[in-house]
């Protein structure tokens, strides 16, 4: 996974204004800070106000996923 360098003032403010995500014409992304990607571009959640959070955002738009494929995508052991 390559990340994107953003060069642009403006949008970096945008990412940096604490909003858990930006909107892109009718997309929305979430943002969420990293401190490295693995291989398998899991992501390991440790701050437990940014689970809860990611946990809320998953369950309002993927409501048909069960407890325990939540858990695997937050790479959390059940």
């Amino acid at each position: 996974m390559e990340p994107i360098k953003i060069e642009d003032n403006e949008v970096k403010k945008a990412i940096q204004s604490g909003h858990p995500y930006i909107q892109v014409d009718a997309k929305r992304y979430l943002l969420m800070e990293v401190e490295e990607v693995n291989d398998y571009a899991a992501y390991v959640v440790t701050d437990p106000d940014e689970e809860e959070r990611l946990r809320a955002a998953l369950d309002k738009t993927n409501p048909i996923l069960t407890e325990d494929e939540i858990n695997k995508m937050l790479g959390i052991d059940s």
